[in-house]
This record gives structure tokens, C-alpha cells and sequence, in this order.
């Protein structure tokens, strides 16, 4: 829903992505270990040509991230 709810970044979600090693090997929802892989666009908290830190690109991103790990928390219980 907190994806749902936002209209400021483009989302997949179990989507194909180049790799994956990490959530297939170390996920294991079976025995309650659940894996996560995000991927964020630099844009999405930097300015991409100067390299700097944008706080307010990253505080809007910090609300949405807190949220998708709230949900994904409460959903694995």
C-alpha cells in the first residue's frame, strides 16, 4: 500500500533484475529468513551530476523507505 500510495518513484515489484544471488541464497522464507533487495536511483536522495547530498530528495525517499520496512516487518511477522 505504501507503494500504491506514492506517485513520486516507479516500482517493481517481484520483478526480474540482473544478479539476485543475494535474496536467493540468503532468503529462506521457509524457515522465517526472508530477504529484501532494494535498488534506489541516485537521484532519488544525491544530485547525480555533483555527486552532493540533497537532503530534501532524501528526507521525501526516508518517509517512503520507513514505511516499505514497516510493511515488509508486519508481514512477515
Amino acid at each position: 500500500h505504501a507503494l500504491a500510495a506514492q506517485h513520486d518513484y516507479s516500482y517493481v515489484i517481484n520483478g526480474r533484475f540482473k544478479g539476485g544471488y543475494i535474496t536467493r541464497h540468503y532468503g529462506q522464507p521457509q524457515q522465517g529468513v526472508h530477504a529484501l533487495q532494494l535498488e534506489l536511483a541516485q537521484r532519488t536522495y544525491m544530485d547525480e551530476d555533483s555527486f552532493a547530498w540533497d537532503g530534501a530528495r532524501a528526507t521525501r525517499l526516508q518517509g517512503l523507505l520507513r514505511a516499505l520496512l514497516q510493511a515488509g516487518l508486519m508481514a512477515v511477522g
